[in-house]
């Protein structure tokens, strides 16, 4: 389809919104979150520079949409905060967590792949039709030995993804948690 090929715009939190996916609450319901999510940024968080992040994560991975969520550390949930590409959550919504591969990465602590999401019983398959993926890995962003968020890439085919790409996204996980201490400074 046509629609498949066209391309999102790469947003930060201040960019634009899209489609709702079943995985996230509407923007409506994070509105009191919206405050949270200003605190994440007084951490040193710039929206620009997370944009090119997730951006990098989606084209590096031949993903068709990719996130970035930060743990907002008032609430206890994944928001949010970058995207790019098809798939991807509205900027601001809450990212799921209970039953999801992005709770259980966060959980344990480490990189996780769905080779396809039809088939995989830790798919939640109402949160897979709304992202119109099949494959999925979510990497940890870890400081300091505490989860601050995720970054996760998706794709409309199974078996899209290799140790290569996994490996890809913990580098930019990393370089997220680099980014994010040389603001703070």
């Amino acid at each position: 389809m046509l629609a498949n090929t066209l391309e999102e715009p790469t947003t930060g939190s201040g960019g634009q919104q899209s489609k709702r996916s079943p995985l996230h609450t509407g923007l409506a319901a994070a509105e009191p979150h919206l405050q949270s999510i200003t605190s994440l940024a007084a951490t040193g968080r710039d929206d620009a520079e997370l944009a090119i992040m997730v951006r990098r994560a989606r084209t590096f991975t031949n993903a068709h949409g990719a996130t970035i969520g930060m743990l907002d550390q008032q609430t206890g949930q994944i928001v949010c905060c970058a995207r790019s590409g098809f798939g991807s959550p509205e900027i601001g919504s809450i990212m799921g967590t209970e039953g999801t591969l992005i709770g259980l990465c966060v959980q344990k602590r480490t990189e996780l792949r769905c080779d396809d999401a039809t088939t995989d019983p830790r798919m939640e398959m109402q949160a897979v039709k709304g992202l119109g993926a099949r494959s999925i890995v979510v990497a940890p962003i870890i400081r300091e030995k505490q989860i601050i968020g995720v970054l996760a890439v998706f794709a409309p085919s199974p078996k899209a993804f290799t140790f290569t790409h996994i490996a890809m996204l913990k580098t930019i996980a990393d370089q997220i948690v680099f980014f994010l201490r040389k603001q703070r400074r």
